[in-house]
């Protein structure tokens, strides 16, 4: 099974760090100030470039063609050099705008404010190949919200929206501060277990899971406020010296995802004949 890939967006952020959003909450486009060094320099370049043709074509006349074309080198020569010299000028300002490691694959969800799946492998393979040589494991943790579906047909979309981000606020407040969430599908959530194994895995699901027992999402349906709990069923899988490939971590862990899926529907539909 592969996991869809939520909607992704380019988040673009100033100085000070945080996003730039319009009217919407969507991300505003940075398009920078101009900078007028490198138009100097290029104007600059092209009439000191004028001036020494046309001090050559004075000097030697307009009989012999070996001045001009001369000249005319010369001057294609700064060109070039003033071209170059600014390109990277303009490059390094471009790159400076920039956050480091921000770029398209690293976009925000924009209704649970959580990274993506992109962001989620590639972290996912950083740490991977930093435990393995530290001799560490780490482990993957894949959450599906149950019924999530019929929510939205009962109660409407927003309340299935609701309960999204309800489930994704639970599992950003039950892991660590160095673990990493992300929504990897429509009612799919990804947790990274930094320098965890199996204890870390038990013990990160029975919080979560005590968590959602206690707490509900709440959803304004028709003028009235209602509360829907949210269950969830998991799949993991931990890192061992005999994996090689991040994505067998993540392989395994779909696995044992699908296989929790399938209990929980047999046991629904137990319920249901029963």
């Amino acid at each position: 099974m592969s996991l869809p890939r939520a909607r992704s967006v380019r988040i673009v952020k100033n100085t000070t760090g945080f996003p730039l959003l319009n009217s919407q909450g969507r991300p505003k486009e940075d398009r920078g100030k101009i900078s007028w060094i490198p138009v100097v320099l290029r104007v600059l370049a092209i009439a000191w470039s004028g001036a020494v043709v046309v001090a050559l074509l004075d000097e030697f006349g307009g009989a012999s063609q070996l001045p001009f074309l001369m000249a005319m080198g010369m001057a294609g020569l700064l060109v070039a050099a003033s071209f170059i010299l600014t390109h990277d000028e303009m490059r390094s300002k471009k790159v400076a705008k920039v956050e480091p490691g921000e770029d398209d694959e690293s976009a925000s969800d924009l209704l649970t404010k959580l990274p993506t799946f992109n962001h989620f492998s590639r972290r996912l393979t950083d740490e991977f190949n930093r435990s393995r040589r530290a001799g560490r494991s780490v482990s993957v943790v894949l959450i599906d919200v149950n019924n999530l579906t019929a929510v939205n047909q009962e109660y409407g979309v927003r309340a299935g929206d609701e309960v999204l981000r309800h489930v994704a606020a639970s599992i950003e407040a039950t892991k660590r501060f160095n673990d990493v969430v992300a929504r990897l599908g429509d009612d799919e959530f990804g947790v990274l277990l930094v320098e965890s194994g199996t204890d870390g895995v038990d013990a990160f699901t029975t919080r979560l899971e005590d968590r959602l027992a206690r707490e509900s999402a709440v959803a304004d349906v028709n003028g009235r406020t209602v509360a829907l709990w949210a269950g969830v069923c998991t799949g993991n899988s931990t890192s061992t010296p005999e994996v090689t490939r991040p994505e067998a971590v993540l392989e395994s862990a779909m696995a044992a995802l699908n296989q929790a899926k399938q209990e929980r529907e047999r046991r629904r539909r137990m319920w249901l004949s029963a």
